[in-house]
């Protein structure tokens, strides 16, 4: 035990120092050469507070030339009217798609391939965003300029969690998100998530995404696989952090959104899905292990554990100097409770990880916005019930 104690720990060395090596350079400004007209896609359900605080973000962008199409699966949907203040205001720069409820898809793809229909020969770049997140104002500026200097085809942000409340549940979710912030920029890891991604009109169109996202429930992921065969360049900035807000409805909440993310994984990119359970597996076990054997009073368990418990407040240091870098004082404020609750959640977060993962094995159905689907496959999904609204 203490052999593989050992390695466990070296392995958290390791996951602590890329949290370091993340934050050299951290916050540079963005630079842009020029700048492309952009559309931006955002498919919506509503009512959500944070959609309000999204819109604000949006149309806050230091960005010249943009417009956005926000696809909802019906006219009547409360988001619409959180979209008609901007819609009055602008409405050369604010578009409607409704897509109608899916058949076999994901709610969400259905609404993206009716917004698919509204891109122009006039957008050089095209967007896609998620209705939740809360974008800072040099967020399209970071997103196109890789496309600009001609880097990627492909840019993605990643998700920067922040608890809704301060929650054990909320925390747990937060750092199982955080594990992954400071995985290395490596072209062969980079993914493309929902939440910011752009792309060139070309590579949008060589992708054909009308087909590719038709009977999917995953946007993002299946995005990414396509990208992949199609030999696309994702890149994935550092900087390209995105606030998010999450608050799920206890652990059972936590739980039921944890396996979706590793069910879609599992379906969609089966490879990622094997090597990420072996890490939270082996990270998972490590924890078990250490306290087993603490308990158990084997040679080394105890100063092990111990040493683990100062790498992850090490760790909770450079998540604090990212938020630091990139938010300055209000994220300081923002994050504070949960940076000081971290090193003493990740034991929990990687546990519950594992146990996600694994359930994922055996999962087929998932519950999401209302709807419950069965995925038999990336494209094979079937919609099995609808939550009537209230």
């Amino acid at each position: 035990m203490t052999t593989f104690l050992i390695a466990w720990l070296a392995v958290q060395t390791v996951s602590v120092a890329l949290v370091w090596i993340f934050t050299i350079g951290l916050g540079k400004p963005a630079a842009l050469a020029r700048a492309p007209s952009a559309v931006v896609i955002v498919a919506v359900k509503g009512p959500d507070p944070e959609f309000e605080h999204f819109l604000a973000g949006l149309f806050a962008q230091n960005y010249p030339s943009f417009r956005a199409i926000f696809a909802v699966e019906t006219a009547d949907d409360p988001a619409v009217a959180q979209i008609e203040p901007y819609s009055r205001r602008m409405p050369e720069r604010v578009a409607l798609a409704v897509s109608g409820p899916s058949h076999d898809e994901g709610q969400k793809s259905a609404n993206l391939r009716a917004a698919l229909k509204q891109i122009s020969a006039r957008d050089d770049v095209v967007i896609f965003a998620d209705a939740n997140i809360r974008p800072g104002t040099d967020w399209l500026k970071r997103l196109i300029a890789p496309l600009v200097s001609g880097e990627a085809d492909i840019v993605s942000g990643y998700a920067w969690v922040i608890p809704e409340s301060t929650t054990l549940a909320g925390f747990v979710l937060t750092a199982m998100s955080h594990s992954l912030v400071a995985i290395p920029r490596l072209p062969f890891l980079n993914a493309a998530w929902g939440g910011s991604t752009a792309m060139t009109r070309a590579c949008c169109e060589r992708l054909d995404l009308d087909a590719a996202w038709r009977g999917t429930l995953s946007d993002d992921l299946q995005l990414t696989a396509v990208a992949q065969r199609k030999g696309c360049r994702i890149a994935a900035p550092r900087e390209m952090l995105v606030r998010s807000i999450v608050g799920p409805d206890g652990f059972r909440g936590l739980a039921a959104e944890a396996v979706r993310w590793m069910l879609l994984f599992r379906v969609y990119m089966p490879a990622t899905f094997a090597m990420a359970m072996v890490a939270i597996t082996f990270a998972a076990a490590g924890w078990l292990a250490a306290f087993a054997g603490s308990i158990a009073g084997v040679p080394g368990a105890a100063p092990i554990l111990l040493a683990a418990f100062g790498l992850m407040a090490l760790r909770s240091l450079g998540r604090t100097l990212i938020v630091a870098r990139l938010w300055g004082r209000p994220g300081l404020a923002e994050n504070g409770r949960f940076l000081l609750a971290d090193p003493l959640i990740a034991p929990l977060a990687a546990i519950t990880s594992a146990i996600c993962g694994w359930l994922a094995l055996c999962t087929r159905r998932t519950t999401w916005a209302g709807t419950t689907y069965r995925i038999d496959g990336p494209q094979q999904v079937k919609v099995l019930a609808r939550r009537k609204p209230a």
